[in-house]
Formats: structure tokens, sequence, C-alpha cells
């Protein structure tokens, strides 16, 4: 398997796209200017790069050697498994806390019943739409992305044009659907797919014509952010800030966000490849942790809030510089807890954290063979 050094930039590129958004309201970081409004709008849907890069890596890393079981199990090690772990502190905070966020009166009465049954479901729920806690939502939607993992197969056997048709189709869904509105839905995982999948299977497409995609789009990396800016200017313009979301299967108008990811997907695609044989060790540092970075920094950042409310902080006077701080302290403890995680019980940070340096080990010393490559590939390119 080829490693593709390019890919690794994209990765860690986007865990700190998305750890930004996460940071916003809690460094006071206020939408009140064009230029902050439009910032914000150019950086939304961050997650679909993963979403990207999961489709790319899905044809590269999965498809040669793909058996539908093995891939199961190895995505319920890498996913499931440490959301599970990560989620019974918050789960069991939300249940205390918050009680009746889920309503249960359908199936027993909180007051008359077992609170210990009540709990019970409303945990349930919290597992299957990951509303306990920012940005666990991703996981209940992948694995069901991962159980349709077949349907994937069998678009990458298809022709190009039948590819593209069904990547067309996917994508004009995705437009109308929109991102799931609200967490309390137990839905959202299913809506999340008709979103998100456009996303996948352009960079499954993108895997497997990645020599013509390179030759195609060399040099016109300039073009395709142009485009982006011109959708986020037409967004900023017309009054929208942030993402379109749309409670399932409401019509809320046309989502351009994601029309606009396509076009930033293929940029940091093109783009990215200029610095192939770039090695950085903070950017190695950031893609290998990338999940843990993920999954942890979301407990950082309520420990930000906690003292913020505690003390009753305001960083508005110096919000930008706050916003910075924090994004910076998110991913850096959350990288020191993996690596120390990973010290203290090295077989089973994956299980716990997601965190598995082996595997980032293994591509390092690929990297001087897909150097090689890149000077073949580059004269081409």
């Amino acid at each position: 398997m080829k490693y593709f050094n390019s890919l690794n930039h994209y990765r860690a590129l986007s865990i700190v796209l998305i750890v930004t958004l996460h940071v916003y309201s809690t460094a006071d970081v206020a939408l009140d200017s064009y230029s902050s409004r439009f910032f914000f709008n150019l950086i939304s849907g961050a997650t679909l790069n993963f979403i990207f890069i999961s489709g790319f890596l899905f044809y590269i890393v999965f498809y040669e050697s793909y058996q539908y079981s093995t891939f199961v199990k190895g995505r319920v090690d890498r996913y499931l498994k440490p959301y599970i772990f990560l989620s019974i502190l918050p789960i069991l905070v939300s249940v205390v806390t918050i009680p009746m966020y889920w309503d249960n009166s359908n199936v027993m009465d909180y007051n008359t019943q077992n609170t210990g049954l009540w709990a019970f479901v409303s945990s349930l729920k919290y597992l299957v739409t990951g509303a306990h806690i920012t940005a666990y939502w991703y996981i209940p939607f992948i694995m069901l992305m991962v159980l349709i993992s077949p349907f994937f197969i069998t678009f990458i056997k298809l022709n190009f044009k039948k590819q593209l048709l069904v990547f067309g189709i996917a994508l004009i869904i995705a437009t109308f659907v929109q991102r799931p509105f609200e967490r309390t839905d137990l839905f959202q995982a299913v809506h999340a797919i008709f979103y998100f999948t456009p996303l996948y299977l352009m960079g499954i497409m993108c895997a497997v014509y990645r020599t013509k995609v390179y030759q195609s789009l060399r040099n016109k990396e300039i073009y395709l952010f142009a485009v982006v800016l011109l959708i986020v200017t037409w967004q900023t313009n017309h009054g929208h800030i942030g993402l379109y979301k749309t409670e399932f299967p409401t019509y809320n108008g046309v989502g351009s966000v994601i029309i606009k990811m396509v076009f930033f997907c293929l940029f940091y695609m093109v783009w990215l490849r200029r610095f192939e044989h770039v090695k950085n060790n903070i950017i190695s540092n950031i893609a290998s942790a990338s999940f843990s970075i993920y999954f942890l920094h979301v407990y950082f950042l309520k420990v930000v809030y906690v003292i913020k409310s505690y003390f009753k902080l305001s960083f508005e006077d110096y919000s930008v510089l706050s916003f910075i701080l924090i994004v910076l302290f998110l991913i850096i403890m959350s990288i020191l807890t993996a690596k120390v995680l990973h010290r203290i019980l090295p077989t089973y940070t994956c299980m716990l954290i997601g965190y598995n340096p082996k595997q980032n080990k293994a591509a390092q010393l690929t990297l001087l063979k897909s150097r090689t490559l890149y000077n073949i590939e580059s004269k081409q390119y």
C-alpha cells in the first residue's frame, strides 16, 4: 500500500479545522462583522473533509483485501469501542443532571415507574444519537457507513459514467436533505448518510482516478479556490452563517455548503500534493493522533467552559487571542494525553481513545518508497 504524505497533511488540517469550529462560542468570538462571518462560512462544513478522506482511504487501504466481517471488526475496534468508553462519563452526567432530556413517556412514567429503566432507555438513546457530547454524533453515523460498505464496493466496480451518475444524484439529494437539525432525532445517523455519502463517493472516485485528477487539475488550484470564495461570498451576502440544517424529510431550501466542499476537497487534494515530499513532525503527530484529538478535545473544551463559567470569565475583549490559545490547548492536551496513555497502557489505547501509533509508524516506513513513487508520478503530474 502506498503511503500518501499529502493525505497525512490533509488529515491534520481537517482535525484542526473541526476543533477550530468547536471553539468559537467558548472563546466568545462574535460574528458581528462581514469578515468574521465570511471566515466562519469559509471553514464551516469541515467534517466533510474527513468524509472525503475516509472515502479516499477506503479504496486505497481496504478495497483490494476487502472482507465484510474483517472490515466491520476493524472499524468496531477503531471507532465504536473508544466511543462507548468515552461516552460513559458524559452519559452518566447527562442522565443525572437532565433526566428529562429524552421523553420516554411512551414506554413509562418517570414519576411512577422505575427511574432506573428510564435512565437505561435514555442512555441507549444517547448512544444511538451521540447527543451526550459535542461531535460524538459522528460515530453512530460512520458505523452505519461501515455496515453499508458493500454498497461502496459495488460503486467502485462501476464504470466512470455510472459512478458519476450515482455521485451526481447523491449530491443533489444531499443539497435538499441538508444536515440533521436536532440532537434529539433518533434517526439522525440515517439522515446523515443521505447528506455525507456524496463526499465519500467523491473520495473513492478521486482515489481510483487520482492520477488523472492530479494531471487535469495541475496548477488549477486557484480556480477551485476561487469557486469556493464565490460560494462563501454568496452565503455571507445573503445573511447565511454556518451550516444548513433541517429535519428530515422537511424541505428548507438548498444547502450550498456541500457544493462548496466539493470544490474545497478537490482544492486540498491537488494543492497539498505539492507538499507530498515534505515531512513535518508536528503535522505527523497531529495526523497520527487525529482520531484521538476528535475523541478527547471535547473533554478539554468542557474543562475550559466549566472554568470560564465558574469564574465568570469573559473573553470578548480578547476573543481572537483566546480563540487561538484554546485551539492550541485542546490539540496539545489531546495529543499529550494520547501519548501518555499509550506509554502507560500501550495495548489498550486504540480501544480506549482510538490512538494507534503503530499504524502511523508502519505508514512512515513506506514514506521513502512513496517519495520515489512521487518523483516518478510528479514527472507526469
